[in-house]
């Protein structure tokens, strides 16, 4: 299947009785993904320009709607985490280089989920999609060097660290050193 056509269609995944990933539904996920944003620790390590903020329906909406368009616009294929059918949080694939067969994964989840599988569960599936499902050959991801937690995901989800990454990342004006990670076709 050419790459193009796997941006026809989206292709939800399954990745346990509880665990399902499906595409964004703006209209229904704004309010959850704002309220996952307000809470400051889930991001503590977060290298995007995320602030806390009043909720303003429209403007959430074409938050979520930016990753509908970004999948139909084939750059990138972003699933929402759910939970027993609660939002929890996000995974994406995208930068998709050489020829797309090679592309960058970002996750999150809130808090109240973290320690329990759930990032390393959700990574291994989206790992598998994108090897056996969209060709890929090497998948890479980023981690700040003190994000113990997601270091660790990403070496249970089989990634290799390749190197850290000096003054990679922007958190609050300030630079910080990164973990370069990838996870390769066998």
């Amino acid at each position: 299947m050419a790459f193009c056509d796997l941006f026809k269609e989206f292709v939800p995944i399954r990745v346990d009785e509880d665990i399902y990933l499906r595409q964004h539904e703006p209209e229904k996920d704004a309010r959850p993904f704002w309220e996952i944003y307000q809470d400051e620790d889930n991001f503590t390590y977060f290298g995007g320009d995320r602030r806390p903020c009043d909720y303003d329906e429209e403007r959430e909406i074409r938050k979520e709607a930016s990753r509908v368009k970004g999948f139909y616009g084939k750059r990138e294929y972003s699933w929402v985490v759910t939970c027993q059918g609660e939002v929890i949080g996000q995974i994406q694939l995208f930068n998709f280089l050489n020829h797309n067969t090679c592309a960058e994964v970002g996750y999150f989840i809130k808090k109240a989920y973290w320690n329990r599988g759930i990032n390393t569960k959700v990574l291994k599936a989206v790992c598998r999609f994108g090897i056996e499902t969209m060709g890929l050959e090497r998948i890479e991801a980023f981690a700040h060097v003190d994000n113990i937690g997601s270091n660790r995901t990403l070496q249970k989800a089989g990634f290799m660290k390749e190197g850290t990454l000096r003054k990679r990342f922007e958190i609050k004006g300030k630079l910080y050193d990164c973990n370069a990670y990838s996870f390769v076709r066998g």
